[in-house]
């Protein structure tokens, strides 16, 4: 539905939007990870989850589906239609959303930089149709060297989704979802959850030490 009101991804379906080494999926039942916040077998239009995959290898694959848009893009509906409340209208709202794992080694991607931050956790934030995002980090410390080191305070993350995937020189090994209690906020609340492997990649810093 945001694509038919004209986001920054419209008309970009086979188009490069990331990094050739990232793989972007949504699944309502994450194998091995069902523990995942927004897990879900079936969707309020009784489609049944599946995952999709959003970018594959940088190149942008599908969108997400309830049953409207997917007549509309003849496809098929990925299962991504839902409500909060019984009388709410379901609408398009993502359900897992997470980066597939890489082959690198946390201290092997930690060892080239000469001058960075280690960045875990995302608190509350915001995005755009534009792709522009901004989002608390729980945790950032510096990284001089290759080495990881003072804890920093007050620090926001901010960026273009498209400009900081393409970016990417380096995913992780380690697998996990981490917004846990997380929602999506888009007119109506829905449980989701997002992560994935950890990234290299340019961002914008802003903050206190």
């Amino acid at each position: 539905d945001f694509v038919i009101a004209g986001s920054i991804v419209q008309g970009k379906l086979g188009k490069k939007v990331a990094s050739e080494l990232v793989t972007m999926a949504d699944d309502g039942y994450p194998k091995d990870h069902v523990h995942a916040g927004g897990a879900i077998q079936v969707d309020d239009e009784g489609t049944l989850t599946k995952k999709a995959v959003i970018i594959e290898n940088g190149i942008l694959k599908s969108y997400l589906h309830n049953k409207e848009s997917a007549f509309l893009f003849d496809v098929g509906s990925t299962g991504n239609a839902r409500a909060f409340e019984y009388n709410d209208e379901p609408i398009i709202r993502m359900r897992n959303t997470y980066i597939e794992p890489g082959d690198w080694k946390m201290d092997e991607m930690i060892k080239d930089l000469k001058h960075g931050y280690l960045l875990k956790s995302a608190g509350g934030g915001q995005a755009d149709a534009n792709a522009e995002f901004m989002f608390q980090v729980q945790e950032a410390y510096k990284v001089e060297n290759g080495e990881v080191k003072e804890l920093l305070r007050g620090v926001t993350l901010s960026g273009q989704a498209i400009d900081v995937l393409k970016s990417v020189d380096a995913i992780g090994k380690d697998f996990d979802f981490d917004l846990g209690s997380g929602y999506c906020g888009k007119f109506q609340y829905a449980k989701v959850d997002g992560g994935g492997a950890p990234l290299r990649c340019d961002v914008l810093v802003g903050g206190r030490q």
